[in-house]
C-alpha cells in the first residue's frame, strides 16, 4: 500500500473495489433517466410549460436534487456502507427511523425496476405494431396484456436478474455501455433537430399561468425526474476510488439527466405534422393522433432521420430502459443485502457468493418481479406514481441525517444542505400527495390507495422485526411509528375524497351523455314522461354514488382500524418488552454486582499466588552458579506465568467492559510514535520467526491528537500479535496508518493490519469479535478469545469502527475508522518526562515499613526491596502497621509499603489512622498500597485513602522501584 489519496479509500471497506468512476456516473444517471424521458415531453412538460419552462425548470431540479446530493455525498464519506438512506438512519437517529426509510425506497426501486422492464413492450408496440400480440389476452385496468408481450418481459426480467447475480462486472459494464449510448443517442437526434431550426414560440404553454409558475411546476416535478440517482450510495463498499470524488459524479449525472431531459423536449417541438400552426396546436391534439404522430419525440426523430431515426432512437430508448432495470436492480439488491446484514430481514437475504455479489436479495427480486408483466402496464403506472413519495421520505431522511451529522462536526455547508434538502423534500411531498394544491392533481386515486396499503404492509413489516428483534434495536422511537399512521390517515382521506371525485364525475359524465342522446332524439322541448324518467335516471346515479362512497367510506374504515388494532398490538409488545426490560436490567445489576464481588476476590485470590510464582522465579535467576537446564526451566516458568497473567487480565478487562467501567483517559497522543513503538517492539520477534514485517505511515500530518494512548496502544498490540500467530514462516505483516480527511477540530484515519496468514471461514469472521470466540482450525493457539472482543470495544469507545475481511489461506485484514479531535504539538512536553533513569534515587540506608498479611507475600517483597539497598521491617496487619509507625521516631521510616486486604484492620483503615496521628511528621509518612486489588477503581481508592502511590501484584519489580522512586523524589522535594 503507498501513501496516496485513493488507495486507503480502496481498502476502507475490506471489500472487493471494482466501481470506477465513469461507472459510478453510469449507475446514478441510468437509474435517474429511463423510459419517461421519451414521453413526458409530450403528455406533461411541454404542455405544462412550454421548450422555455421547461429548460429552465429542469435545470433549476437538476440543482435542487443536487443540494441532497451533497447530503448523500456529505454521508456517503462518513457511513462508507451498503445500505443509503437506511444506514444514514440508522445511524444517526436509530433503527426504527432506518427501517421505515428503507420499506418506502425499496417501493422506489421496485417500481422503477418494474416500470422499465414493462417499457421494452411499449418500444415494441410503437415501432414493430402487433408482432408480439399473440397467444392469451385479457385487460387489467383498460391495458391489454397479450401472451408473447408476457414473455418477452418475463425474459427480460430473468435475462437482467441472472446478470446481475453471475457476474457484476458484466451488469456495470453493460450499464456503462447503455449510459453512453443513452447520451450520445439523444445528443444525436438533438443535433439534427437544430440543424433543421427549432420551433420554440411560444416559448411558454398557453396556460393561463404567468412563467415563474410555469417553471415552478417542472421544478416541482424534479423529484420524479431524477429519482434514483441517489442510488450509487448503496455502492459505496465497491468504489474503487475516494469516495470524496462521489459530489463530482453525481454533478455530472444530474447535469447529464437534466440536458437528456431537456434535448428531448426540444426534440418533440423540432417537428410538426401537417396541419398544426405550432407545437402547442400539435400537442393539445394529441390525443387524436396515431401512429408515430402521438409520440412527439418518436414522430420528429422519424421525420428528420427516416427508418435511421427510428433505429438511433429505438436503441437509445432501449439503453435507457436497461440502465433503469440494471442500475435499480442493483440498488435494489444491495438495499436488500444491508436489511438482511443489519439484521431487519432473515440472514438469508445478507449472503454474497465469493465475488461480493448479494446473490439471494438478488433471486428475492427476480421472484417477486415474474408476477409484474402479467399485471399490465397500467397497473404498473400507479405504484411507479408512488415511488417519488417514497423517494421524498428517503431524502427527508439523509438530508436531517446530515445536517444531525454536520452539527457535530460544526460542518456549517452540510449543515446549511440538510437543512436546505429536509425542507425541499417536505414541500415536495405535500405538493405530490395533496391534490390542487398547485392546481394539479398530483397521483391518481389508484396510487394513494397503493400508499395507504404499502403502508399498512409497513406496519405489519415492522411487527414481525420487532418480534424478532433479539438485540433491541428497534421500538426505541414511537414517534416513527406515530408518523406513518398519521401518513396512513392522511391517505386515506385523500384516497376518499379523489374516489368520491372520481364517481361524481363518471356520474356527470354519464347524465351528460344521457341527456345529450335525449335531446337528439325528442329535441329541446322534454314532455312529464322525459322528465319522471329523467328523474328516474338521477336518481340510480346518485344511489350509485352514494353506494359507492358507502363501499369506500367502509373500506377506509377497515383500513384504519387494521392499522389501529397493528398499532395497538405493537406498542402492547414494546410495553411487555418494556417491562421484561426492567425486570431483567434489575437481575442484570444484581448479576454484575455478584460477579463483580467475585472477579474482585478472584483478582486478589488469583495474583497472591502469583506473586509468589513469579516473585521467586524472578528471585532464583539472580542466583549465582544456576545449571543451565535450571536456567531454561525458569525462563519457561517466568513466560507462561506471564502467559497466564495476561490471560487473568484479559478475563477481568472483559468483564469491565460489560459492566461499563472502561474509560478513555484521553490526552495530547503522538501516533506517529505509538506506530513507530510497535515496530520496534515486534521487529525482532517477526524477524526470528522469518515473517516480512511493515509499518507504513505515508501521507499521515497530523500527528497529534487527542485519545487515549495506552487503549491504543493496547489495539494495536492486539491486532499485530494476533496477526503474527496466525502468520507462517515466510509469509508478511503489514500495518499502516493512513489519514483520510481533516478539519479545523479533528481529522478522520484509517488503521489496517493486514496478514497473509491462514485466514478465516466466513462463518467464523461473522462472530471473530465476539467474546470467547474461537476457530477450532486454531485449537493448537494459545488464548482465551477475548482479545479481539476486548479490541472491538476499545474502537467503539472511541467512536470508531472495526471490521475485518478474511479468506481461508490467503489471510486476513483489519481495518480500523477512527476520528480524533487535534492536539497541538506534543513534542516538547514529552521531552520534558522523566524517564526511569532519571527517577533513580539512592535506596541505600533507606528504611521501608512493609506490611502484608501473607507471609510468602513478605518474604519475596523483603528480598527484593533488599536487592535494592533498602532496610526493611514488616507487620502482619493494619493495626500493627499503625502501632510501628506511632512508635517510631521521625524519619526512621522512608515510606509504608501497605497491602489492602488484612485481618484486624485492613490497609484502607491503617492509613487513615496514620494519617490521623498527632505528630505532623508521622502523618504525613508516604504510604505506598502494595495489592492485588489491580483496577482502576483500586488505584482511586488508594488515593482516596490518603496513599501517594499503588503497586499491583504480581510485583513488577521496575515499576515497584520506578513508583518507589517518583514517592520519594516528592518527599525530598517538599523538605
Amino acid at each position: 500500500m503507498s501513501g496516496n489519496e485513493e488507495q486507503p479509500e480502496a481498502e476502507r471497506s475490506g471489500l472487493r473495489q471494482y466501481l470506477s468512476p465513469l461507472n459510478v456516473w453510469a449507475l446514478s444517471l441510468g437509474c435517474a433517466v429511463g423510459w419517461g424521458a421519451f414521453v413526458m415531453p409530450g403528455t406533461t412538460f411541454l404542455p405544462l410549460a412550454g421548450p422555455i419552462g421547461t429548460a429552465v425548470g429542469m435545470a433549476i431540479g437538476a440543482f435542487i436534487m443536487l443540494v441532497i446530493g451533497f447530503n448523500y455525498h456529505f454521508l456517503m464519506n462518513r457511513y462508507p456502507d451498503a445500505g443509503g438512506t437506511l444506514t444514514y438512519s440508522a445511524r444517526v437517529f436509530g433503527y426504527d427511523h432506518g427501517l421505515l426509510s428503507a420499506w418506502f425506497l425499496m417501493l422506489v426501486y421496485i417500481a422503477i425496476m418494474w416500470a422499465n422492464a414493462t417499457a421494452i413492450v411499449l418500444i415494441v408496440r410503437n415501432l414493430f405494431g402487433d408482432i408480439l400480440q399473440i397467444g392469451f389476452h385479457y385487460q387489467v385496468a383498460g391495458y391489454d396484456v397479450y401472451c408473447g408481450e408476457v414473455l418477452l418481459t418475463l425474459a427480460v426480467i430473468l435475462l437482467s436478474g441472472a446478470t446481475c447475480m453471475t457476474s457484476r462486472h458484466a451488469a456495470i459494464r453493460i450499464q456503462t455501455v447503455m449510459a453512453i449510448l443513452l447520451v450520445c443517442g439523444v445528443f444525436l437526434c438533438t443535433f439534427f433537430a437544430l440543424c433543421s431550426g427549432i420551433r420554440f414560440k411560444p416559448h411558454f404553454a398557453d396556460t393561463g399561468r404567468s412563467p415563474v409558475a410555469q417553471i415552478a411546476n417542472i421544478v416541482m416535478l424534479a423529484p420524479w425526474a431524477f429519482v434514483g440517482f441517489e442510488s450509487v450510495s448503496h455502492s459505496t463498499e465497491g468504489f474503487a476510488f475516494s469516495p470524496k470524488k462521489t459530489i463530482h459524479i453525481l454533478t455530472v449525472a444530474l447535469a447529464a439527466g437534466a440536458l437528456c431531459y431537456i434535448l428531448l423536449a426540444v426534440l418533440a417541438v423540432s417537428v410538426l405534422p401537417e396541419g398544426y400552426a405550432d407545437w402547442q396546436d400539435y400537442i393539445h391534439a394529441l390525443g387524436d393522433q396515431e401512429g408515430l404522430a402521438s409520440f412527439p419525440v418518436f414522430y420528429a426523430a422519424y421525420s428528420l432521420l427516416g427508418q435511421g431515426g427510428l433505429a438511433i432512437l429505438g436503441v437509445t430508448i432501449t439503453a435507457a430502459i436497461i440502465t433503469g432495470l440494471i442500475g435499480n436492480f442493483i440498488g435494489a439488491s444491495r438495499l436488500i443485502y444491508a436489511m438482511g446484514r443489519d439484521g431487519i430481514l432473515p440472514d438469508w437475504f445478507a449472503w454474497s457468493n465469493e465475488k461480493g455479489n448479494p446473490v439471494n436479495a438478488s433471486r428475492f427480486l427476480v421472484a417477486i418481479s415474474i408476477i409484474v408483466p402479467f399485471a399490465g402496464r397500467a397497473a404498473i403506472g400507479w405504484i411507479v406514481d408512488v415511488n417519488t413519495i417514497g423517494a421524498l421520505i428517503a431524502y427527508a431522511y439523509t438530508s436531517a441525517a446530515a445536517y444531525k451529522a454536520a452539527s457535530s462536526e460544526n460542518n456549517r455547508f452540510i449543515r446549511a444542505t440538510g437543512l436546505a434538502g429536509a425542507v425541499i423534500s417536505v414541500l415536495f411531498f405535500l405538493y405530490f400527495m395533496v391534490p390542487n394544491i398547485w392546481t394539479v392533481s398530483s397521483l391518481p386515486t389508484e396510487s394513494y390507495l397503493i400508499l395507504i396499503l404499502w403502508s399498512v404492509l409497513g406496519f405489519v413489516f415492522f411487527r414481525y422485526v420487532f418480534d424478532h428483534d433479539r438485540h433491541e434495536r428497534f421500538g426505541r422511537s414511537t414517534a416513527v411509528w406515530i408518523a406513518l399512521l398519521f401518513l396512513i390517515f392522511f391517505t386515506s382521506m385523500l384516497w376518499f375524497r379523489e374516489a368520491t371525485h372520481d364517481m361524481t364525475e363518471q356520474v356527470l359524465d354519464d347524465l351528460n351523455a344521457y341527456h345529450v342522446e335525449e335531446l337528439a332524439e325528442h329535441g329541446i322541448l322534454i314532455d312529464e314522461g322525459d322528465t319522471a324518467e329523467t328523474a328516474s335516471f338521477m336518481q340510480q346515479k346518485m344511489d350509485e354514488v352514494n353506494a359507492g362512497m358507502g363501499r369506500n367510506s367502509w373500506l377506509q374504515m377497515l383500513i384504519i382500524i387494521v392499522a389501529l388494532l397493528i398499532m395497538l398490538s405493537i406498542y402492547r409488545l414494546m410495553m411487555q418488552r418494556q417491562k421484561q426490560m426492567e425486570i431483567a436490567k434489575v437481575e442484570a445489576e444484581q448479576s454484575n454486582r455478584a460477579k463483580s464481588t467475585f472477579l474482585s476476590n478472584m483478582s486478589h485470590d488469583i495474583r497472591t499466588p502469583m506473586n509468589a510464582i513469579i516473585g521467586y522465579t524472578k528471585l532464583a535467576e539472580k542466583e549465582e552458579d544456576i545449571p543451565p537446564k535450571i536456567t531454561e526451566y525458569l525462563t519457561k516458568i517466568e513466560a507462561s506465568s506471564q502467559h497466564l497473567l495476561a490471560l487473568i487480565n484479559d478475563v477481568l478487562d472483559m468483564s469491565r467492559i460489560e459492566n461499563g467501567k472502561m474509560e478513555l483517559e484521553i490526552a495530547a497522543s503522538d501516533l506517529i510514535g505509538a506506530l513507530d513503538d510497535v515496530r520496534d517492539l515486534f521487529s525482532t520477534q517477526m524477524k526470528e520467526k522469518g515473517i516480512r514485517y511493515e509499518v507504513i505511515m505515508d501521507g499521515v500530518t497530523s500527528r497529534w491528537v487527542m485519545c487515549d494512548t495506552n487503549r491504543l496502544n493496547r489495539v494495536l498490540l492486539n491486532l499485530i500479535s494476533n496477526a503474527y500467530k496466525f502468520t507462517p514462516e515466510g509469509g508478511s505483516v503489514t500495518v499502516t496508518l493512513a489519514q483520510q480527511e481533516e478539519t479545523a477540530d479533528d481529522a478522520a484515519f484509517t488503521l489496517s493490519v493486514r496478514d497473509t496468514g491462514m485466514g478465516m471461514s466466513p462463518e467464523f469472521a461473522a462472530t471473530f469479535f465476539e467474546a470467547y470466540s474461537r476457530e477450532k482450525t486454531a485449537s493448537n493457539i494459545q488464548g482465551t478469545g477475548l482479545g479481539m472482543a476486548i479490541t472491538k470495544s476499545i474502537v467503539d469507545l472511541m467512536g470508531g469502527t472495526i471490521r475485518v475481511q478474511s479468506e481461508q489461506g490467503k489471510g486476513s485484514e483489519f481495518l480500523i475508522a477512527l476520528r480524533f479531535p487535534l492536539a497541538e504539538d506534543g513534542s516538547a512536553a514529552a521531552e520534558d518526562v522523566p524517564d526511569t533513569e532519571a527517577l533513580q534515587v539512592d535506596f541505600s540506608s533507606r528504611r521501608l515499613l512493609l506490611v502484608d498479611d501473607n507471609m510468602v507475600n513478605r518474604e519475596i517483597a523483603s528480598l527484593i526491596l533488599k536487592d535494592a539497598g533498602f532496610l526493611v521491617d514488616t507487620a502482619a496487619d493494619g493495626q500493627e502497621a499503625v502501632d510501628r509507625v506511632a512508635a517510631s521516631a521521625p524519619g526512621d521510616y522512608a515510606a509504608v509499603l501497605m497491602d489492602v486486604q488484612m485481618p484486624v484492620m485492613d490497609g484502607y483503615e491503617a492509613t487513615k489512622h496514620i494519617r490521623a496521628l498527632g505528630n505532623g511528621q508521622l502523618s504525613a509518612i508516604p504510604v505506598i498500597a502494595m495489592t492485588a486489588n489491580a483496577f482502576a477503581e483500586d488505584v482511586q481508592a488508594a488515593r482516596d485513602a490518603g496513599m501517594d502511590g499503588h503497586i499491583a501484584k504480581p510485583i513488577d519489580i521496575k515499576q515497584m522501584m520506578q513508583t518507589l522512586a517518583e514517592v520519594l523524589r516528592e518527599e525530598a522535594a517538599k523538605k
